[in-house]
């Protein structure tokens, strides 16, 4: 499948490579292509109306699971800005970016903050037997710290693609900013105030960021998202062990995924269950009522008022 949609994009390329932006475009205000709701909701937070700002991952979606169809490729050819992650779930960018030669502007959020690298993607409750491989965790947003510095290097980009409107990006940006730096504090006295719990997450973990921002020790019954989609007997067993033995109350699972083995855990341990925004992507409701990072955030703040203290 992989390998289809890769010839897939250079047919998409070949047709309309020739073709200037400006022959495809015309605006006042700047195109941005964002491939998921991080993307998009950075590029939004500091350009406002003053952008025509597109997310290619359907709402209310997988993200990992996302592909390009060739209408996507146009947008993104058609773009002044192109916004991605840059980890394994964007595999088909690399090759997009090698034909395209610099015809369109990026942007990776993976290059603005420093990324975590695991020894192996196996979970080590139940490696015995697989191969291992480093890989690195893409979802730097969750750490509110390279939210900041994702959202500073963006507005520079677009600021130097808009220098009309480079003013009231910078407004955007500082005010946006303000806000994160709020949110910080406000997780940073929580988790102080409850002693840095364990936060143990009964789904795949895209929050090895934010539990390292936090220093949070965690178990996980997926090590990042891993490919799994059930975890084995053991990584259950073990869950459910700690949760009894450390008497856990509160277990966790992700927004858009499946909540059985939550629920599994909580029906063997009494343990309440709650739902952590990891922001990757947001529901067509959400999407519509304009539902922002930091909203998200502050309901995730919420939350673990209500489980930890």
């Amino acid at each position: 499948m992989k390998r289809l949609i890769l010839i897939l994009l250079s047919f998409v390329l070949i047709i309309f490579s020739s073709c200037s932006r400006d022959e495809r475009t015309v605006s006042d205000r700047l195109v941005i292509t964002a491939v998921n709701f991080p993307c998009y909701d950075a590029a939004r937070a500091i350009a406002d109306d003053r952008a025509d700002i597109r997310m290619l991952l359907p709402v209310g979606t997988e993200s990992h699971s996302y592909e390009p169809s060739p209408e996507d490729i146009v947008r993104i050819l058609s773009s002044d800005l192109f916004i991605y992650t840059g980890g394994e779930s964007d595999y088909w960018v690399e090759s997009l970016l090698k034909d395209l030669d610099g015809q369109v502007k990026t942007f990776s959020l993976i290059g603005h903050a420093p990324v975590v690298f695991y020894e192996s993607e196996v979970d080590s409750l139940q490696n015995e037997g697989e191969e291992e491989r480093v890989v690195f965790d893409e979802h730097v947003w969750t750490s509110l710290s390279n939210e900041i510095a994702i959202i500073k290097a963006l507005c520079g980009t677009m600021s130097g693609l808009d220098m009309g409107s480079a003013p009231f990006f910078e407004d955007n940006c500082n005010a946006y900013v303000s806000k994160l730096e709020d949110l910080k504090a406000g997780f940073s006295s929580l988790f102080d105030e409850a002693g840095h719990p364990e936060m143990v997450v009964a789904d795949r973990f895209p929050l090895i960021y934010f539990v390292s921002e936090f220093d949070l020790p965690y178990l996980a019954a997926f090590p990042g998202c891993a490919n799994e989609s059930e975890p084995g007997a053991k990584t259950v067993a073990s869950i459910i062990d700690k949760v009894k033995a450390e008497r856990i109350g509160c277990i966790f699972h992700m927004e858009l995924s499946n909540t059985m083995l939550a629920e599994l855990v909580a029906e063997e341990t009494g343990a309440g269950v709650y739902q952590f925004n990891s922001c990757h992507n947001v529901s067509k409701r959400q999407f519509d009522e304009g539902i922002t990072y930091v909203d998200l955030m502050q309901e995730n703040l919420e939350t673990l008022r209500k489980a930890y203290l």
